[in-house]
């Protein structure tokens, strides 16, 4: 008797378990691969509008930036170099990005071996589809003819990221002489991640 009980529970089990597959699965087919697709494009499309709705108003977000020893005039000549800096990597416009720089600026990324002068950095990015990162907040600090920045970016990719370097002034006006980027770790997940870099 006791066997034809654990029979019947078994059997019961799999009954279940069977339902269970057949209803995520007819969940599953309700939308055809059409309506993924278009649904997954809209998405898409939504969340690249609000992105560039973001970046073409950085120029009007004053509240986002925090200047210290800079005129009204260049902090919104070195805010706007930056904005463009940022835009012009989104749309991967890499004639006005690289423009923007010092001919002997130094770019450093994310990973260790991302040391790079124009002529590497460009060989990297001209061969990509750009990146974006919006801004968050940004300060900047002038001393004699240098102007220090550090902002605050956010990407899809990423989350939160740390932008900063410097800009001198020529006689072709400010150009960025270096850009760091960097992922600021929070003080209770750094020996983690260190770790992690470690091995």
């Amino acid at each position: 008797m006791q066997s034809i009980i654990h029979r019947l529970g078994f059997i019961a089990m799999l009954v279940t378990t069977a339902a269970a597959f057949d209803l995520h699965a007819a969940q599953a087919n309700a939308q055809t691969p059409d309506q993924t697709e278009q649904k997954n494009i809209a998405v898409s499309e939504h969340v690249s509008s609000e992105s560039q709705a973001v970046i073409n108003d950085l120029n009007h977000k004053t509240d986002l930036v925090d200047s210290q020893g800079l005129s009204a005039e260049n902090s919104q000549a070195v805010s706007a170099i930056l904005n463009k800096l940022h835009e012009s990597a989104a749309v991967a416009d890499w004639s006005t990005y690289f423009s923007l720089y010092h001919p002997q600026a130094v770019f450093i990324g994310t990973d260790n071996s991302e040391r790079w002068n124009m002529v590497e950095f460009e060989r990297y990015a001209k061969p990509t589809k750009g990146w974006r990162y919006e801004l968050q907040s940004r300060h900047l600090l002038q001393i004699d003819d240098t102007i220090l920045f550090d902002e605050q970016l956010y990407s899809s990719a990423y989350g939160v990221s740390r932008g900063t370097g410097a800009l001198v002034n020529t006689e072709q006006g400010w150009k960025i002489a270096q850009y760091h980027l960097s992922f600021p770790i929070p003080n209770d997940k750094a020996k983690r991640i260190t770790s992690l870099i470690m091995q």
